[in-house]
């Protein structure tokens, strides 16, 4: 694993790193592990887990080419126990509710020893937390977020269900919740306000960094908001989730004094900005003003000159007739003289 991962969105962090350190156990002393991504077009997994071999499959197409396949989770095209471990990150309730059954069941059949389906889960909590989220970003942000309206329109997956169903052949089957809620709505608040702004934007690796640094490893307090589903298969064991993460000492505030110190400053911010922002509005007005006074007075000014350009070749053609006029009267009186 590279530093730099420390730097990702602490959502993503979480995930991964989760999952990476549950495959470090799953291993032991053994070697490099076959292992699936599904829904893994961003090739996150390979940052944490550089010694394995990682195969990425995804409806999507991606920037990645190598060891990346195009193709659906519920049909996947590989044999059967095709990997050591099948994984789905934060990928399940991004499926249609009738599709999921067979989604399931497609990572468990190409799974020769391990099948693990990590995310949010169908909980009272977890749906009021994403409502809440949804609710900031839009009054806040003027911003609706993708992935989270799939999950109120496809409604998160059964936790249940799913266990049952990868505990079927004889499969042993284990959870494990990380993630507190309240700090994931906190601090995806937070991240949604340092995204919004180009001028946070550079703050947020650092953000990320403290919190992935400092506080995931004690990040299980309940109420959670992902849980990862491990089934084990054939002779495989379940991974020991013992002290895979550890709760600490006030888990919930002085770990996070200093994020909460960083967000007032954001409000601060927020404050000012939203000052300026008023100040800049009235500034962009006049100067809309300015603009379609300047376009009239240049309107005018066009017309003024192709009047000017007629008023001149009037002129000219004048001048150009006078020039001429002794001639003709010489002629005419010439006529006359002749008539007499």
């Amino acid at each position: 694993m590279t530093d730099d991962v420390l730097r990702l969105p602490f959502d993503q962090y979480q995930r991964y790193r989760l999952v990476a350190d549950l495959l470090d156990r799953m291993r032991g002393d053994g070697g490099p592990l076959e292992v699936l991504d599904v829904g893994g077009r961003t090739a996150l997994l390979r940052r944490f887990l550089d010694r394995d071999r990682i195969t990425l499959v995804d409806v999507e197409a991606a920037d990645v080419s190598e060891g990346m396949v195009l193709g659906d989770g519920c049909r996947l095209p590989f044999a059967d126990g095709a990997f050591d471990v099948v994984c789905a990150f934060d990928t399940l309730e991004h499926v249609p509710p009738e599709q999921r059954e067979a989604f399931v069941a497609e990572a468990s059949r190409v799974a020769r020893r391990w099948c693990v389906v990590a995310g949010p889960y169908d909980a009272p909590r977890v749906a009021r937390a994403e409502e809440l989220l949804q609710r900031f970003m839009a009054d806040k942000l003027d911003f609706r977020h993708r992935y989270l309206e799939e999950h109120r329109d496809y409604g998160l997956p059964d936790r249940a269900a799913v266990e049952r169903q990868l505990g079927e052949n004889g499969a042993r089957v284990a959870a494990f919740g990380q993630g507190n809620l309240y700090r994931w709505l906190f601090m995806m608040s937070v991240s949604m306000v340092l995204d919004n702004d180009p001028a946070l934007r550079d703050l947020a690796g650092d953000v990320f960094a403290y919190y992935n640094e400092a506080l995931y490893p004690s990040d299980v307090a309940e109420p959670v908001y992902r849980h990862v589903v491990v089934a084990a298969k054939g002779e495989a064991e379940l991974p020991d989730f013992a002290d895979l993460v550890r709760p600490s000492d006030g888990a919930l505030s002085d770990p996070l004094l200093p994020t909460a110190l960083m967000t007032a400053e954001l409000a601060a911010f927020d404050r000012e900005r939203g000052a300026w922002r008023t100040e800049r509005k009235a500034f962009e007005e006049v100067v809309a003003d300015r603009e379609t006074a300047l376009s009239e007075h240049q309107r005018v000014l066009a017309d003024t000159e192709a009047e000017l350009a007629r008023f001149q070749e009037a002129v000219e053609r004048m001048q150009r007739d006078a020039k001429w006029f002794p001639v003709k009267v010489l002629l005419k009186l010439r006529g006359l003289v002749s008539g007499k």
